[in-house]
């Protein structure tokens, strides 16, 4: 790959082509950083520049879908369904702010199942900045009017021919999403002089007059800063595969360096490992699916077919000294596996439980959530299933 384009977005109604800022590095070097067109104009440029030089990743900035629940309320089976959903309904929600969204005046926060992708709840926190909901359609910050004006948009580029990551194949053209803060770092976008000094102290490959139009607002800083960054990690990128996990097969991923993932997995767990415990030292290959607080792996003595075991990164004897934070992320986790055993094995029933204390049969000192799919004919009566921890008093139906 020799091209790394990245397209600070805007969902602006009216004057997007002066907010949406493109930027490319080839060869290493920033070779244009320009304004000027719309949203459609943007999608048209990337498709006809693509078709003369195909070797081209493009970073996006802007959410490529919803929470799963959401999706699933609106009946989406795939991201093109969802995308096409988008493309009909979007402006509509755009123009009344229906319940999930929120944002506009009168329209305030509703308590939702979750207002985050497991992307977001995992880069949360790594920049000082978190990530907005999707679901936010005013305010300060709001993404939700870029997204719901950017979705459709992928649609018109998967079928030119792009691969979107993570829900396709990964090959050349390719788009990622992008979310600048994670790869700017910690830094006052909207001071000059904040955006002057740090380019001037870690960006060699923007020079000269490039230069001068990067530091002159924060659209084009982003947009300069998210190229080079893509561009210093192209074999980074050419290595992304489609995702395997239900969950991120809808929601979708943002892109960012594996080095700092890396890092920052491993700072996060250096301090909460505890030596000889299994699922403390999972090895990487054995991961099905995971999520900022938690890993699936397949159970290594499993009951059934597809038997997978959802185990918290940080080593705890009990899934209810987690806060309710990650408990809700880690229970996140359960539902995707279950989505996805569901679609893969189509058993006809699952259970799902912990086994919590010697006394409640728990044999391996660090919280996991069993999720077992369940066939018709497995067993010859699984009237009661739990139930059955206790087998004097199981069948209530005889008492």
């Amino acid at each position: 790959m020799t091209r790394a384009i990245a397209v600070d977005w805007s969902g602006a109604k009216s004057g997007a082509s002066s907010k949406i800022w493109l930027a490319e590095v080839r060869d290493g070097r920033l070779a244009r950083l320009e304004s000027g067109r719309d949203r459609g104009e943007w999608i048209r440029h990337l498709i006809d520049d693509a078709a003369a030089d195909s070797d081209v990743v493009v970073g996006l900035d802007f959410g490529f879908s919803f929470p799963l629940w959401f999706a699933e309320h609106l009946g989406a089976t795939s991201i093109e369904e969802l995308w096409d959903i988008v493309s009909t309904q979007g402006e509509g929600w755009l123009s009344s702010c229906p319940p999930p969204f929120w944002g506009r005046p009168g329209k305030g926060k509703p308590k939702l199942r979750h207002h985050f992708r497991h992307t977001e709840r995992e880069v949360s926190g790594e920049t000082g900045s978190n990530p907005k909901s999707v679901f936010q359609i005013g305010g300060g910050g709001a993404v939700g009017t870029g997204s719901i004006r950017g979705m459709p948009h992928l649609a018109t580029l998967r079928a030119a021919g792009f691969s979107i990551w993570p829900f396709h194949e990964v090959r050349m053209p390719l788009v990622i999403e992008i979310y600048p803060r994670l790869l700017t770092g910690p830094v006052n976008k909207s001071d000059f002089d904040a955006r002057q000094a740090y380019l001037d102290q870690g960006l060699p490959e923007i020079e000269g007059s490039l230069a001068c139009k990067a530091m002159s607002s924060e659209d084009a800083f982003d947009a300069a800063v998210s190229a080079v960054v893509m561009g210093r990690h192209v074999d980074d990128i050419s290595a992304l595969t489609a995702a395997r996990d239900e969950t991120k097969l809808m929601e979708g991923m943002i892109w960012w360096p594996r080095e700092t993932r890396e890092a920052t997995a491993s700072s996060r767990g250096a301090a909460v490992q505890k030596a000889d415990c299994p699922f403390c030292d999972v090895p990487r290959e054995s991961v099905v699916a995971e999520s900022r607080h938690a890993l699936a792996v397949e159970d290594r003595y499993p009951v059934s077919r597809g038997h997978t075991l959802v185990v918290p990164r940080e080593h705890t004897e009990t899934f209810f000294a987690r806060s309710d934070e990650v408990q809700a992320d880690i229970w996140s986790l359960v539902s995707g596996v279950r989505a996805r055993l569901q679609a893969e094995l189509n058993p006809d029933g699952f259970n799902v439980g912990i086994n919590e204390g010697r006394a409640g049969g728990q044999t391996v000192g660090h919280a996991h959530i069993h999720v077992i799919p369940r066939f018709k004919g497995d067993v010859a009566d699984p009237r009661g299933g739990i139930r059955w921890v206790l087998p004097e008093h199981a069948a209530y139906w005889d008492s």
